[in-house]
């Protein structure tokens, strides 16, 4: 009896500190949870804290750029304020020797408004090189003008009077050209594609190694008459009406590829092409 008595109260103990240890297990674990939690929010606040420094100092740096950028922009804001002088004077030594392109002939008219205008006798008959891009040119008179490499490119010239003027070498293409006035015009090594010269008068004008579409080569064609008073050339044969050849717009100029051609004479001086002379 005495050593069942003995085993009871021995287990009993047992039992006893096995529950007391499960306890305080129990107990630690909210614990530990609770250790955790704070670590992570404190990472949390330090991770938040390191990423607003960071932005501070982008924000910082950012601005900084900003105010380098100001300053520079400003420092050249007034050089060229103060360069004004500078151009004034450079603008009226160009004029002087000759205008753009170091030639006194070269003026822009590039966009103007043009109509029924006196060209040459407002302006004068010496035009070569000079800017007629996408001016509007309805009815303007250029009769005899020097027209020597001029741009006339997307110009719009109906009915304008080209009578008698040297077109050589000019840009024409995309032009507004319905019944203008080519009579007895040089039209020499002239680019006309995709220009209208629908109603154009043409007697006399001379049209050789020009750069023509095929249909509007083969309108002109139909009444082509006259003989260019300069170089004696026939408008039907400058235009090769009924050659073999047929169209005009693809062909270089003769002297380019034919040594028996005849080459352009020189436009300008050799001493005025350089700005240093």
């Amino acid at each position: 009896m005495a050593f069942l008595a003995l085993s009871s109260t021995s287990s009993a103990s047992c039992t006893l500190s096995l529950q007391a240890r499960a306890t305080r297990q129990s107990s630690a674990k909210p614990s530990s949870k609770r250790s955790s939690a704070v670590v992570c929010a404190q990472q949390r606040r330090e991770s938040s804290g390191a990423a607003a420094a960071a932005e501070s100092q982008t924000l910082g740096a950012s601005l900084a750029n900003a105010a380098r950028c100001f300053t520079v922009s400003a420092a050249a804001a007034a050089v060229l304020l103060t360069a004004q002088p500078a151009c004034a004077e450079l603008n009226a030594r160009e004029a002087a020797r000759g205008g753009e392109f170091n030639r006194g002939s070269a003026q822009q008219f590039g966009g103007y408004d043009l109509r029924n205008e006196d060209v040459v006798g407002v302006y004068g008959k010496d035009l070569r090189l000079s800017n007629f891009t996408g001016a509007e040119m309805r009815g303007a008179n250029l009769m005899g003008a020097n027209l020597t490499g001029a741009y006339l490119m997307k110009a719009t010239a109906f009915a304008a009077n080209f009578a008698g003027a040297n077109l050589s070498d000019a840009l024409m293409d995309r032009a507004v050209l319905n019944n203008a006035n080519f009579t007895d015009a040089i039209l020499t090594r002239v680019v006309l594609t995709m220009s209208d010269l629908t109603g154009s008068k043409i007697d006399g004008a001379d049209f050789s190694d020009a750069m023509l579409d095929v249909k509007q080569q083969q309108a002109l064609c139909k009444y082509a008459a006259g003989t260019n008073s300069v170089t004696g050339v026939s408008t039907r044969k400058s235009l090769n009406c009924g050659g073999a050849r047929g169209a005009l717009a693809s062909s270089p100029s003769r002297y380019m590829t034919d040594e028996s051609g005849v080459k352009p004479e020189a436009a300008f001086d050799a001493s005025r092409f350089s700005a240093y002379q």
